[in-house]
């Protein structure tokens, strides 16, 4: 019988207040940027429940043996619209829902794989990385420059001195580890017949390579000999013999060394670090959350436009009329950005997404493949990745890739970050065996919050249908659990209108 081996989950954003899986207060009679603060030393009904679940499903499947093992696969804690200690602490009241029974559920060693919401847990690791290398020298010794990934293939992993000391705060988990790869990472099945390979998703998006486009745009004369590759189907002919077209984007990295490279200090910074900068941080917060409102940015529009026509001397009138089309404008390209940053659309993927994902399996990861390692690229793989808060499962060529037969796995989101509902918007939890059959546990989505279990269709898969012999959905835990999203996702979608309308 198929026994649990990983569990995966991703975007939870531990300490945002946004966050299903943080615990905010509601008070009343209080301004209202205090009305819903976060309350990081209580444990969320969320997290509370969501946890009973994922107990009552693994000690149903797993009756002795190997403990399963998390992987936490990035933005976990939240470092760009939250505090380290709110993260922290909420990040604890995780490993108590966890790890608070007498007899251990779970392995005491989490591997942890950074997004771009902890980016920064990802640097620490590195720089500590590379002071451990550099103490194992001898003097005069040559110093090798820094890396900023692991191998994906049997990495080298390294020890999270943040993680591990909160996890160690425990009594139960004073041999616990947090191990920290970045940014891909592969898991072999026992026959090895087949891989699993995991990616937090963020390069997926371009505005996460944004460095390496604008290098290649003001400075193209340093990838001479590139040119820019066009597709050669027919319905990439096609597309491209009509008008007002978009043009393609200058192409990036081959190599997720060299994505990393160029790319690290621009998503440290604005995803990582900007967020926690005092008030200009809460401000970037405040934004984050007007995007998604007419009125709201039309008032960001209309300031930023006064602003940038104070001392244009001309007669008031016709300033007034510059400003205005000026604010229109900007509204409309703001509303537009911002729409897509929050994945505010039904389609789990956008044409951006689909086309970097051939890319990453056409290039990116073949060539990582081929740099660490001397087996062959495996034929056989499935992909997981988080980041888009839109949990699914699907075969590549479904998806609308050209890259065939790969399974293709979403962990979705934690988060409510939009006032109206996004029917594709949700959270799942990946099972995986260790023959590599994966099961997705949708814990909920936010057009329907029942929870279910999910497999790709017309596949074998042993440990679904053990999962579905074993575990009752309809039991009082599950259906508690979907009474807890409800009241959580109403109370963060009331806390959304205040601060956007404040």
């Amino acid at each position: 019988m198929s026994k649990i081996r990983y569990i995966v989950i991703s975007d939870v954003h531990f300490g945002a207040y946004n966050s299903l899986l943080t615990h905010i207060d509601e008070i009343d009679g209080v301004p209202p940027d205090k009305r819903f603060p976060v309350n990081a030393l209580k444990t969320s009904p969320v997290l509370k429940d969501l946890m009973e679940c994922l107990k009552t499903i693994v000690t149903s499947v797993n009756k002795g043996g190997k403990l399963p093992q998390f992987i936490l696969l990035g933005d976990i804690l939240e470092l760009a619209l939250g505090s380290m200690n709110d993260s922290a602490m909420t990040f604890e009241r995780f490993l108590e829902c966890a790890y608070g029974t007498k007899k251990p559920i779970y392995s005491d060693q989490l591997l942890y794989i950074p997004g771009n919401h902890d980016h920064h847990l990802w640097e620490t690791a590195r720089e500590k990385q590379y002071v451990d290398y550099i103490a194992s020298l001898k003097p005069r010794d040559h110093i090798a420059d820094s890396w900023h990934t692991t191998k994906m293939v049997d990495p080298d992993f390294i020890l999270s001195d943040l993680l591990t000391g909160i996890l160690r705060r425990s009594p139960r988990l004073r041999q616990a580890k947090a191990l920290i790869a970045y940014p891909n990472y592969e898991i072999r099945a026992k026959d090895k017949g087949k891989s699993i390979i995991l990616s937090h998703g963020n390069f997926l998006e371009n505005i996460y390579s944004l460095m390496s486009s604008i290098q290649r745009v003001l400075l193209p004369e340093m990838d001479t000999g590139k040119e820019l590759k066009t597709s050669t189907s027919f319905w990439g002919k096609l597309k491209r013999s009509l008008p007002f077209q978009s043009k393609l984007e200058p192409n990036k990295p081959e190599s997720i060394y060299d994505l990393e490279r160029e790319n690290f200090a621009w998503i440290d910074f604005f995803w990582s670090t900007l967020g926690r900068s005092g008030k200009v941080g809460k401000g970037v917060g405040l934004i984050y959350d007007m995007l998604q409102d007419p009125k709201a940015v039309g008032r960001l529009s209309s300031n930023v436009s006064e602003y940038l026509l104070r001392n244009l001397d001309i007669r008031p009138l016709l300033k007034s009329v510059i400003q205005y089309a000026l604010s229109f404008f900007l509204q409309k390209i703001v509303l537009k950005v911002g729409q897509s940053e929050r994945g505010m659309s039904d389609s789990v993927l956008s044409e951006e997404v689909i086309r970097n994902l051939d890319v990453y399996f056409d290039t990116i990861l073949p060539n990582q493949w081929k740099a660490e390692t001397e087996r062959k690229f495996p034929v056989k793989y499935s992909f997981i990745f988080g980041h888009t808060h839109k949990p699914f499962e699907s075969h590549s060529q479904e998806l609308g890739l050209a890259s065939p037969h790969i399974p293709v796995y979403n962990t979705g989101g934690w988060v409510v970050d939009t006032i109206k509902e996004m029917r594709s918007h949700g959270g799942a939890i990946l099972l995986i065996d260790e023959e590599a059959d994966i099961v997705s546990f949708h814990a909920y989505k936010e057009s329907d919050l029942k929870p279910s279990f999910h497999r790709l269709k017309d596949e074998t898969n042993p440990l679904y249908d053990t999962l579905i012999r074993k575990v009752d959905l309809s039991s009082g835990n599950f259906k508690k659990l979907s009474s807890s999203f409800h009241k959580e996702i109403e109370l963060r979608r009331k806390m959304l209108r205040t601060r956007v309308e404040e």
